[in-house]
Formats: structure tokens, C-alpha cells, sequence
């Protein structure tokens, strides 16, 4: 190790959280990598005491290290359960910054920032594949996303969000709140709902006006960040966080609504700008309880609800949010998922890197989700929405995975 290197340090270790962390397990008996791996290593424990023989020059930040700390996604039930009330996030976070600034990301990685943190080129490559999408891919049972063509080896079926030709966000748009105005929101409606889950996002809106709300729609949007962030490329992560403050600062709202459970972690924690307040969709819902309850269903269905891990546990908006929010909605049945705050597997781009060891963990959520014989499993992230409903056709399950919005958009008149 280098002098330069030695001096720059994984952040959130201190000999207080190594005296009690080596002593503890219960990171072990909750995370969804070390159940699948049982190897010291993928649990948090693990890369703690990696980070700490790092940070007193024992032994060096090699690849094999890097490998290590992105075996994990991220999905913190680690924290969660801790006794000690680590703050993992600190951690894995600050060493993959370390491991991108010595060895750079990994190839699956660089192309997932790359592309989600250039808008113009995301767009640009809408154009092209939408045309293609529907002569090279295969319809699945659940809206908005194709199957790929062929199986893939050790892998089985791979499910694709189908992306558009024409971002959601593509100029300024103010919509109007159906009757009496209850205020005014900017919707950050992120990558996923922009370019490819469009549908959901012009359901976003349509809940919001039908709840009292007037939602603007600034053209001006950018990747919150999360691919880099959650990667350790803080250099890229800051500058669409730079870019995101300087659109929605200015904006004369009463807050800013996501339908994203991690570009709402994001926004919330990372960001950390008061003037940039944020609210979760679902925690606009549980506000407006008693509107909903005169909403109904077309007719009766049964539903269950997969909690995202940057809602409960990296937002940490209450779990029973939207669980009342459901249970109001005449002809909705809701049954409760086992483990339903569960990891699904998907964990960003840890699903490209780690693909087997993703559909393990995804496996296991979507055969949960089959018990419950219900007809929608609903969720408030797009990525757990396409990573369960790829789950859902690899056992040839009938439920569709949808996004809350999607089911409640048709609820209104």
C-alpha cells in the first residue's frame, strides 16, 4: 500500500463498532447474499472486519477486496437488525469509492452509470430500440416489459422494461388537480418512469390530481444518481445531484413527490438540501386516507404488497403506510406476503454482476408471493416491479407485478 493510499481511509469504522460487530451474527441470519452463499465474506460482519484490516494497512485493497464489497445489495436489513445501529450504507459506500478509484468499475457497472447518467444518450437509444423491442423480444403476462427471446445458461428467462421512443419528461408539463387544488408538486419521476415505465408515471400523476394535487413535470431531470452512487462513483453521483438541485430549487412547489423507493432514499438522505423536500408517493397516499376510501376497484381482486428496502428500511417510511392504504380501496382484498420486506434480489446493478446469486433471492420472494393466491403483487419500485414480475415467469405463475399506481390510477372516474 502505498503512502497516499494509506492515508485515505473506509469511512465508519472505529475500534468500538469492531469490538462489538466480530462478536454478533445477526447480520447472518438476514441476508439474503450469505443465505444463499453461507460464506463469511457476503455478510456485513464480514466486510467490516475486511474494511478494518484495510484501514490499519494489514492487508491491502487488492481486487479480490473490491469483489467482496460488491457482494452485497445493499439492501440494509444488515443495519436494520444490527444491535449496534451501524451504519453500513457509510461503509460499503465509502469502500467502493476506494475500490473505483483504484481499479475503476467493472465493465457491467461502467455501462449502467454511463447510460443512466447521460439523458441524451438515453433517449437517443429509445428512438432507436423502441421499434425493435417488439420484433426481437417475446410479450410477458405483465405490462410494460418483454421477455427476452431465448433462455439464458444457469439463468432461465430474462425479462426486459420496454423502452419507449418518447421519454415521459420529455418537455415542462403542468397537470391539474381534478377539482378543488390541494397544492402544488414537482414529480421526480427518475430514470425507470421516463424511459421506460411511462405508463406508470402518467399513473403517478393521474392519483396525484385525482387526490387534489397540480404536478408539474420539469423537463430538466436527470438519474438521481443511484447507479453511481450505490457503485462508489461519488465524482458522477455529485454531479447529478448538482445538476437535479438546480432544477428543482427554483420550483414553486410545496414539495417534490417520487414513485421510487431508491430515488427517494436518494433524495431524501443523500441530498440532504431542506429546500429540496421529498415525499414518498405512498406517504402522500397514507395522508390522504380518507379521500381513498371513497375510491373503488372496478371489481374484486386479491392483493398482496412487497415492501422495497430504500422505503422501509433506507426511508424508513412506516410498513404499515401502505398496507392502510390498500386495505381502504373497496373490492381490494389484501393478504400479507411472508417476508414481504425481503430483498427481491434485484439490489441495482447487483442483479448484472451477480446474476445467479440474484435469482436465488429472487426465487424465494416470488414463491412467497405465489402462496398468497392473489392477483396483483404490488410494490412502489420499478425495479422490484420488473425484477418479481421476471421472478413471477420463471415459475409460471399467473399474479402480475405491478406498481401501487398503476392499480390505483384505475380506481378513478
Amino acid at each position: 500500500m502505498t503512502e497516499k493510499e494509506s492515508k485515505k481511509k473506509i469511512l465508519g469504522i472505529s475500534d468500538e463498532v469492531i469490538e462489538k460487530c466480530v462478536r454478533c451474527g445477526s447480520c447472518r441470519t438476514v441476508c439474503p447474499v450469505f443465505n444463499v452463499t453461507h460464506e463469511e465474506p457476503s455478510v456485513a460482519r464480514g466486510k467490516i472486519f475486511l474494511a478494518n484490516m484495510i484501514n490499519k494497512g494489514n492487508i491491502k485493497l487488492d481486487k479480490e477486496a473490491a469483489g467482496i464489497f460488491n457482494l452485497c445489495a445493499t439492501c440494509l436489513r444488515c443495519a436494520e437488525i444490527c444491535p449496534l445501529k451501524v451504519d453500513y450504507e457509510k461503509i460499503i459506500i465509502s469502500a467502493r469509492a476506494l475500490c473505483v478509484e483504484k481499479f475503476g468499475l467493472s465493465p457491467e457497472k461502467k455501462a449502467a452509470v454511463f447510460l443512466f447518467s447521460n439523458r441524451e444518450l438515453l433517449k437517443a437509444l429509445g428512438k432507436v430500440a423502441a421499434p425493435l423491442t417488439k420484433i426481437f423480444t417475446k410479450s410477458s403476462k405483465s405490462p410494460q416489459n418483454r421477455l427476452f427471446p431465448i433462455d439464458i445458461p444457469k439463468i432461465g428467462k430474462v425479462l426486459l422494461p420496454e423502452i419507449k421512443s418518447t421519454p415521459f419528461n420529455d418537455k415542462d408539463r403542468w397537470y391539474s388537480a381534478k377539482g378543488k387544488e390541494k397544492g402544488k408538486v414537482a414529480f421526480f419521476s427518475g430514470c425507470m418512469l421516463n424511459n421506460f415505465y411511462t405508463e406508470t408515471a402518467q399513473n403517478v400523476v393521474k392519483v396525484l390530481n385525482a387526490l387534489g394535487y397540480s404536478v408539474f413535470v420539469p423537463r430538466d431531470q436527470y438519474c438521481c444518481g443511484a447507479p453511481a452512487f450505490f457503485a462508489g462513483d461519488l465524482k458522477t453521483f455529485e454531479k447529478m445531484k448538482e445538476k437535479n438541485l438546480k432544477t428543482f430549487q427554483n420550483l414553486n412547489v410545496d414539495f417534490v413527490v417520487t414513485a421510487c423507493a431508491t430515488c427517494g432514499h436518494i433524495l431524501k438522505k443523500e441530498y440532504n438540501e431542506p429546500s429540496f423536500k421529498t415525499k414518498e408517493l405512498i406517504e402522500v397516499l397514507f395522508e390522504n386516507l380518507e379521500e381513498l376510501r371513497k375510491w373503488k376497484f372496478p371489481q374484486k381482486v386479491i392483493v398482496t404488497w412487497h415492501h422495497p428496502c430504500h422505503i422501509v428500511r433506507g426511508q424508513k417510511i412506516p410498513k404499515n403506510y401502505p398496507l392502510d392504504v390498500l386495505k381502504v380501496i373497496e373490492n381490494i382484498e389484501f393478504v400479507n406476503l411472508e417476508e414481504a420486506d425481503n430483498c427481491c434480489g434485484m439490489g441495482g446493478s447487483f442483479k448484472l454482476s451477480h446474476p445467479e446469486i440474484s435469482k436465488e433471492i429472487q426465487l424465494k420472494k416470488v414463491r412467497n408471493i405465489e402462496k398468497t393466491k392473489s392477483n396483483f403483487v404490488l410494490t412502489e419500485c420499478p425495479g422490484c416491479v420488473m425484477n418479481i414480475a421476471e421472478g413471477l415467469e420463471r415459475i409460471n405463475s399467473n399474479i402480475k407485478s405491478l406498481h401501487i399506481a398503476d392499480i390505483l390510477a384505475t380506481c378513478i372516474d
